[in-house]
């Protein structure tokens, strides 16, 4: 007699989870079937013309009244001409040729560069779902809380319509690396998880500029160093996975090392990148005026402070709340799980990262999943202590 009542709460759970679902995906289904030609109509080889006119008469190669490319038509046009075999340093060079060779994998396969956005997408939203499971208990319920919100909100469905970006692209192999390194570190199969852990940062490093994946290995490093029982075999364990991350990145320039290119070249290519992306430490700490009050710090003509369209609400109290979770960690009042741990080091890590030059909330994609994760999870704890304490 007792079986039946729990069947059925079990069932009215499962359908409350369904129903969530539905409704936390219909905006995201809706805007990509809105916009279906773009993503899946093949008629690529009927733009490419147009593309490669457009970018030999850009910034990117004229100096005189060059025309403004946005980067969603350089990733385009780039994607197509790596097809055809060029040396990618021969069209860019701000970011390694990764992400664009994967762009160009979507022209190959679908004559359009649009389409490989999708399962992209899809599969940074799997990750951030089996991270938020893993940080809150295992719950299907509270792991569709931050998806929701992330899934949902301005930046993230632009990504929609400025497409195809390094940004989308990139986004889940960040994800997972930190995913495989959390499974890592909770089932104690090191070996296995780390591999796939190293891999994932090679293709976050070839990807885009090398500083992004350098910040998510030195959070996993500091992790490891933090720990109580200090093991230095996993350390060496994970650091002997590590140079399949460098093999990834060698293989991205395989073009260049054939037009003849040595290795240690690709490797200054890399210190060339650095060079280049230095020019844009300015505006320290403007990242937290952005977030917080919605107050984006300008570096162009007479940089002006302005609004940012995508911000939300949920960005400042998602930081409020996962900064009381740490100082209620620091005060013993709560406890991080080992999921929690990696995942909140990440976010520092990369929140530094951010506040040491000028931001836009394009670079925020990386930081707000988990920022939304660590915040349900205080939200959590703080009510089981309450009533605990009542």
């Amino acid at each position: 007699m007792k079986v039946k009542p729990i069947v059925r709460k079990i069932v009215i759970y499962r359908i409350v989870c369904f129903i969530l679902f539905l409704v936390i995906f219909a905006r995201p289904t809706f805007l990509v079937y809105q916009q279906r030609e773009k993503f899946f109509w093949p008629g690529y080889h009927l733009q490419y013309e147009a593309y490669r006119s457009t970018y030999y008469s850009s910034q990117y190669v004229q100096k005189k009244n060059p025309g403004i490319i946005p980067d969603e038509t350089l990733t385009a046009f780039a994607g197509g001409i790596f097809l055809k075999g060029i040396n990618p340093i021969l069209i860019v060079h701000d970011h390694p040729p990764l992400g664009r060779y994967i762009i160009s994998l979507s022209i190959f396969l679908f004559d359009n560069a649009n389409t490989i956005v999708i399962p992209l997408t899809i599969i940074s939203v799997l990750g951030v779902f089996l991270i938020g499971r893993l940080c809150l208990n295992n719950s299907l319920l509270l792991s569709f809380i931050p998806l929701g919100i992330f899934i949902n909100e301005p930046l993230f469905l632009g990504k929609f319509s400025y497409s195809p970006v390094l940004e989308s692209v990139q986004l889940p192999f960040i994800i997972f690396a930190l995913y495989f390194f959390i499974k890592a570190i909770t089932a104690r199969k090191y070996f296995f998880w780390f591999l796939l852990t190293s891999l994932m940062l090679g293709f976050v490093i070839s990807t885009r500029f090398f500083i992004l994946g350098a910040a998510e290995l030195f959070s996993m490093m500091l992790y490891l160093l933090l720990q109580k029982n200090f093991d230095r075999r996993v350390i060496i364990l994970f650091i002997l996975t590590l140079p399949l991350s460098l093999i990834v990145l060698i293989l991205s320039y395989i073009k260049t090392i054939q037009a003849g290119y040595s290795v240690m070249q690709v490797f200054s290519i890399q210190k060339y990148i650095l060079a280049y992306q230095q020019s844009k430490l300015i505006n320290l700490f403007s990242f937290w005026d952005l977030i917080l009050f919605n107050r984006w710090h300008t570096w162009w003509a007479d940089q002006r402070i302005i609004t940012d369209d995508t911000w939300i609400l949920a960005w400042p109290i998602a930081t409020v709340l996962t900064f009381i979770n740490f100082i209620l960690v620091a005060f013993r009042k709560l406890r991080l799980t080992e999921s929690e741990k990696i995942i909140f080091l990440w976010v520092v890590t990369y929140s530094i990262l951010l506040s040491i030059g000028n931001t836009t909330t394009r670079y925020f994609l990386p930081l707000l999943p988990f920022i939304y994760i660590l915040a349900v999870s205080a939200v959590v704890k703080m009510i089981n202590l309450y009533f605990d304490t009542d």
